[in-house]
C-alpha cells in the first residue's frame, strides 16, 4: 500500500539538497547472512518480487518507483524478509527538482514485526538520511540521522511491549498481508523515533486499468499524516487500489499534493528466482 511507494514526488522550483557526501550506513547490512531456513511466500509477500511503477504529474511523467522483497536473511537469530523501495525522477524533472529515495526494511517473517529501517530521503532542496535497530529484547530502539549539511546525530528510545513495530516501507507489506473487504477499517502502529497509528480505510471495489492490466480492485484510503510510503500529507488525501487477489498488488496510487495530484500506477511485475 501506500512511499509514499517512496512514490510522492513534490512539484516545485528547487536547487539540489546539499547532501554530504559519505551516507550513513545500516549495521543490518554488514551483520545479515543469507537465511539458513528460507521461508515460502506468504499473503501479499513473494520473494524476488519487484514491483515497477511509473509516476505522474497529470498526464505528465515525473519518475519511477519500484517495491522489490529481496531473499530473505537472518538478522539477530530472527529470518527476515529484506524490503526494498526507490523512487527518482526522470531526466527532465530532475533539473529542477531531482528526486533519489531510497527505503530499506527488515521484516520478521514470523510475526511481521519491523527489526529495523534505513531511509534516504533527496527531493529538491530537501535531504535526510537515518537508519533505526528494533531490538525487542532489550526493549530500546536506536539509531543515527543526518541532515543536508551532513551533520549526524544519535537517537534512541522505548519500545512498547507488546505492540506490533513497523516502519513505513513494512507497513505496506503488513497490510498486503491483510484481506480487507469494503468498509473494514485496519491499523498499523508505525515507529519512525516516535509512534504514528496508521489508519486505513477499505472504501468499495473498482476496476482499475493500468500499463500492467486491468483488475479488480479495493480502494484503500490511508488517513494518517506523515513523511513515509503510502502514508497521505498533512492536510491532503490519498487513494491505494489493491488488486482484489492472493497477490494484493497496489496497482494506482493517487495523493494530493499542493497543485493537482500525482499518480502512481503499476507497470510490471517480476519474479527473480
Amino acid at each position: 500500500m501506500a512511499s509514499k511507494l517512496a512514490l510522492l514526488l513534490c512539484l516545485a522550483m528547487a536547487l539540489p539538497a546539499s547532501a554530504a557526501e559519505k551516507l550513513l550506513e545500516h549495521p543490518y547490512w554488514k551483520s545479515a547472512v543469507p537465511a539458513a531456513k528460507p521461508p515460502p511466500p506468504d499473503a501479499g509477500i513473494t520473494p524476488g518480487e519487484t514491483l515497477q511503477y511509473k509516476i505522474y504529474w497529470g498526464i505528465i511523467p515525473v519518475g519511477s518507483s519500484y517495491l522489490r522483497v529481496e531473499k530473505a536473511v537472518d538478522v539477530s537469530s530472527r529470518t527476515v524478509w529484506h524490503l526494498v523501495s526507490e523512487a527518482d525522477s526522470n531526466s527532465f524533472i530532475a533539473n529542477f527538482y531531482p528526486v533519489a529515495d531510497r527505503n530499506e526494511s527488515w521484516m520478521d517473517v514470523s510475526n511481521l514485526d519491523s527489526l529495523g529501517y534505513y531511509r534516504k530521503i533527496s527531493e529538491g532542496r530537501y535531504f535526510y538520511n537515518e537508519w533505526a535497530v528494533f531490538d525487542r529484547a532489550a526493549g530500546r530502539f536506536y539509531g543515527e540521522e543526518m541532515n543536508r549539511k551532513g551533520k549526524v546525530s544519535a537517537f534512541e528510545g522505548k519500545l512498547d511491549a507488546p505492540v506490533p513495530v513497523s516502519d513505513y516501507l513494512s507497513a505496506v507489506y503488513r497490510l498486503r498481508a491483510e484481506k480487507l473487504s469494503p468498509g473494514d477499517v485496519a491499523q498499523v502502529d508505525v515507529m519512525i523515533k516516535k509512534p504514528l497509528r496508521l489508519t486505513v480505510k477499505a472504501r468499495k471495489f473498482q476496476k482499475i486499468s493500468t500499463p500492467y492490466g486491468t483488475r479488480k480492485c479495493l480502494l484503500l484510503e490511508p488517513t494518517e499524516g506523515g513523511n513515509g510510503l503510502f502514508v497521505s500529507k498533512s492536510g491532503k488525501r490519498m487513494y491505494v487500489w489493491v488488486t482484489d487477489d492472493e497477490l494484493r498488488l497496489p496497482m494506482m496510487l493517487k495523493a494530493e499534493i499542493f497543485i493537482g495530484s500525482v499518480t502512481a500506477k503499476l507497470v510490471k511485475r517480476t519474479i527473480t528466482p
